[in-house]
This record gives structure tokens, C-alpha cells and sequence, in this order.
């Protein structure tokens, strides 16, 4: 039997402060950032905040590759989640990353294809 995928969770603060935190539950991997502008939040079932489609898959970019990315940002079309205007304001609140040559891209191409 497969085992379920871990649940990710993003609470704010510094990953490299040295102050001891408790360990998380099991299967949960936890990842500290700045706060996020209010702008990338959506309150989920059950009233739990999420970081919105666009958010997210700005933030997938640092760790798939450019098929994989593709893929999601179709999954998020095909379920009609894909905002152009949401992700335009997301992605331009993007500072810096890696990914960013690669993101703009695969935006390029949904952007295209919403146009059509």
C-alpha cells in the first residue's frame, strides 16, 4: 500500500532562526517564510488559510521541472481555477527566485492558449 503524501504546511517566520521548535506530526513538513501578502491567501474548508491556485503554483516552480509545472498549471485550468488576473498580480509580487525564467514561461504558454 502506497503511503499518502505528506501535507505541507507554511507557518511564518525565519527557517534559519535558531530557536528550537517542536518537531511536526508525522507525514507534515513544515516551512517557514515571510508572511505572505493577503492577496496570496484563501480561507479553505473548515476556514484553514491556504495560499490561492496562483500562489501556489508560483511556489511550485522552485521544485518542478517545466513538464511538471505544465502539468499543474493544466490540472488548474481544466478545474477552472486559473486566474489570469489573480496570477498576474501574484507573480509580479515575485521578487526573485531561480525559477522565475522558467515560471514565466509555462505563464506564457496559459496565457496564449486563454487568449485563444
Amino acid at each position: 500500500m502506497n503511503e499518502p503524501e505528506p501535507i505541507h504546511v507554511t507557518i511564518p517566520g525565519d527557517a534559519l532562526d535558531p530557536r528550537e521548535r517542536p518537531p511536526a506530526p508525522a507525514r507534515v513538513v513544515v516551512h517557514y517564510s515571510p508572511s505572505l501578502h493577503p492577496d496570496d491567501m484563501v480561507i479553505g474548508p473548515g476556514g484553514i488559510p491556504m495560499t490561492s491556485v496562483s500562489r501556489t503554483l508560483i511556489d511550485l516552480a522552485e521544485i518542478l521541472d517545466a513538464d511538471e509545472l505544465r502539468e499543474c498549471f493544466a490540472n488548474a485550468c481544466d478545474r477552472g481555477l486559473l486566474d489570469p488576473e489573480e496570477l498576474a498580480r501574484a507573480r509580479a509580487a515575485v521578487e526573485w527566485r531561480p525559477s522565475l525564467g522558467m515560471l514565466d514561461a509555462v505563464i506564457a504558454e496559459f496565457m496564449d492558449e486563454a487568449d485563444m
